[in-house]
């Protein structure tokens, strides 16, 4: 189990996949799910497939990642204040049918740029890649004494490069409850994997900008083919849970 303590910023990019291009290693027993057949298709996603009918028979996916500014692994604590040090948790995954026929999200990649929760994962069995991560301040080109009009994320993994630029929109929500995701996938080490991960976040934010994908390796490429990269809404404040376990 994994606490997560001052969440900074938690967030998706949603995609669509064509499964047919897709040169990835699924989890023995999945089957990736075309867009249509998804019963809790996001709003986003569903306004894509009506205007783009073709675009039915690909496969929802997400990237998440989540930056906080202190992670408890066991007894040992991660800890950073400086917003481009934070460490970050993410995780790449599509919406497939398992064995019984029942929509799972697939992880494909779990991920992180801190090198203390790679080792951490390592130990535990887990196949966490490291990343590399760069967070900056969009400055206001018009007055340099004003503050920063909007940030960017710049998330570097292999031969592909994830770069968000926008904002935060001005009006947040209070957010109500908790928020859980669960993740089914395959370690080297370890064999079938789950990750649960239960946030309780003090506000939910909309998010402004653009996501570039640079690269060209299958991560890259899947990205890129995407007929839609939308991104948000940001989950701040609070912290919570991501529990690792065996299937």
């Amino acid at each position: 189990m994994w606490r997560i303590q001052g969440l900074e910023t938690g967030f998706c990019v949603q995609l669509l996949l064509d499964p047919t291009k897709l040169d990835v290693r699924i989890p023995r027993g999945a089957r990736p799910l075309r867009a249509d057949a998804v019963e809790d298709l996001s709003p986003v996603l569903r306004t894509v497939i009506a205007n783009q009918p073709e675009a039915a028979a690909w496969t929802p996916s997400n990237i998440c990642m989540y930056f906080a500014r202190t992670v408890d692994v066991g007894p040992r604590r991660i800890s950073e204040s400086k917003p481009d040090k934070l460490p970050m948790v993410g995780v790449w995954s599509l919406t497939a049918a398992d064995s019984s026929g029942t929509a799972r999200e697939i992880a494909l990649r779990f991920f992180t740029n801190n090198g203390g929760l790679e080792r951490a994962g390592r130990r535990d069995g887990l196949d966490l890649r490291r990343v590399r991560t760069e967070v900056r301040s969009i400055p206001n080109d018009y007055d340099p004494e004003a503050p920063p009009i909007g940030l960017q994320h710049e998330v570097r993994l292999n031969k592909a490069t994830l770069i968000w630029e926008g904002r935060r929109v001005d009006d947040s929500t209070r957010a109500a409850g908790t928020v859980a995701t669960e993740w089914r996938g395959n370690s080297e080490r370890r064999g079938p994997v789950t990750a649960r991960l239960v946030l309780t976040p003090e506000w939910t934010k909309g998010m402004a900008g653009s996501l570039r994908v640079l690269g060209d390796d299958e991560f890259a490429e899947a990205v890129k083919a995407s007929p839609i990269r939308f991104v948000g809404p940001a989950l701040l404040g609070g912290g919570g849970e991501l529990v690792f376990g065996r299937r």
